[in-house]
C-alpha cells in the first residue's frame, strides 16, 4: 500500500487539507471494500456515473493507494483527475449546504428550494436527509419546475435501487419518466437539465436508464430488452 512515491505525495498532501494523514488513507482503504470488488475501476466508473461522489471519491483514493510503483502513467492520471473531479463536488457542496438550510428554513414550504436541499446532501451522501429533502419537496408541487420535480422522483427511485429495494425504485422512476406537464408556469432555467426545458424528454432519459438498470438487475431480461426498444426510440 502506498508504494507508489508519486501517489503517496499525493494522497498526503490531499489529506493534509483537512487535518488527516496517510494513516487515515490506510483506514479508507481498509473500510471502503475495495479489496472484494472484482472490478474496481468499473465500479468507480459507476459511481462517478451516477454523481455518487462521496463513494466514487473513496474508492478511488483506495485504488491509488493501491497502485504499485510501475503502475502506468494513464492509469493514475485518470485516477488523479477522478479524485480531483469528486474532491471538487464534495468541497462546493460543502460550501453551499449552510446557504441551502438557511433559505429552507426561511421558506419552509418551498419544494425548489427543498429539491436543491436535497441535491446538496446527496452530493455529500447523507442520504437519509436528502430523501426527506425530496420527500418534502413534493409536497409541494405548486413551486416545483418540471426538472426538479422529476429528478426528486428519480433521485427517490435511486435511493431505494441502492437499498435492492427494486420493485419499489421502478415506481418511482416510472413517474419521473411520464412526468409531462410542469407543475408552475415557468421552469427555472438553472434546474438541473434546464438545457432541455424547453423541449422536455418524455420519457424522460435518465429515469428511463434507470428502469433498464433496474430491470437487469432483477433479472427480468425480457422486460428489459422490452424497454430498451422505447430507449432507442
Amino acid at each position: 500500500m502506498l508504494e507508489n512515491k508519486w501517489v503517496r505525495e499525493y494522497l498526503k498532501g490531499l489529506f493534509e487539507t483537512s487535518g488527516k494523514g496517510l494513516r487515515d488513507v490506510e483506514r479508507l482503504v481498509d473500510s471502503c471494500g475495495i479489496n472484494d470488488l472484482e472490478h474496481p475501476f468499473l465500479e468507480i466508473g459507476f459511481l462517478r456515473q451516477s454523481e455518487q461522489v462521496v463513494g466514487c471519491f473513496n474508492l478511488a483514493v483506495a485504488q491509488l493507494a493501491l497502485c504499485r510503483e510501475a503502475e502506468s502513467e494513464s492509469l493514475l492520471a485518470d485516477l488523479f483527475e477522478t479524485v480531483e473531479y469528486c474532491n471538487g463536488k464534495i468541497l462546493k457542496a460543502k460550501e453551499e449546504l449552510p446557504m441551502l438550510l438557511e433559505q429552507v428554513a426561511e421558506d419552509p414550504n418551498n419544494g425548489e428550494k427543498l429539491a436543491r436541499l436535497g441535491f446538496g446532501l446527496n452530493t455529500l451522501d447523507d442520504r437519509e436527509a436528502a430523501l426527506k429533502a425530496f420527500t418534502n419537496a413534493l409536497e409541494h408541487p405548486e413551486s416545483l419546475s418540471l426538472c426538479y420535480h422529476r429528478d426528486c422522483l428519480n433521485n427517490i427511485g435511486w435511493d431505494h435501487y441502492l437499498r435492492g429495494e427494486y420493485e419499489q425504485a421502478i415506481g418511482w422512476f416510472e413517474h419521473a419518466c411520464r412526468l409531462k406537464q410542469p407543475p408552475m408556469q415557468d421552469d427555472d432555467e438553472n434546474g438541473p437539465d434546464s438545457a432541455n426545458e424547453d423541449e422536455p424528454a418524455v420519457p424522460y432519459q435518465l429515469a428511463l436508464e434507470n428502469i433498464l438498470l433496474t430491470l437487469a438487475k432483477m433479472g427480468q431480461l425480457t422486460q428489459a430488452s422490452a424497454r430498451l426498444q422505447e430507449y432507442h426510440r
